[in-house]
């Protein structure tokens, strides 16, 4: 199942989550600009992998997809492990979204500890 999370003001840019494949995405006008994959069990996820194509770096596209992953995480209550260097940097930077990261939990794949 795919979510329109948010979409900018022109329509263009946009923020869907798919849960069957497990990443959320950002588009723009329609086409795969980046997105975040993540592992999921239960209300704990854990962030593996965030990326935007080169073509579309530099334009703020990973800071809302960033951004409305994180939002959406925050309205699920989910618990957070965080494993990617991209989110950590954007948390440095906005420290209201640190309230939902476990910073003592397992990864949900323990295989990767």
């Amino acid at each position: 199942m795919t979510k329109v999370l948010w979409t900018d003001a022109s329509g263009s840019i946009r923020v869907v989550k798919d849960e069957d494949n497990r990443f959320y995405e950002v588009q723009e006008a329609g086409d795969y600009a980046g997105l975040l994959a993540y592992e999921r069990k239960g209300t704990r996820y854990s962030l593996t992998h965030t990326y935007v194509q080169e073509g579309y770096r530099g334009r703020g596209l990973g800071t809302a997809l960033i951004r409305e992953a994180l939002c959406d995480l925050v309205k699920e209550r989910a618990t957070v492990t965080n494993r990617c260097p991209v989110v950590d940097r954007f948390i440095d930077k906005h420290p209201q979204f640190r309230e939902i990261l476990d910073l003592g939990s397992p990864a949900v794949d323990d295989s990767h500890n």
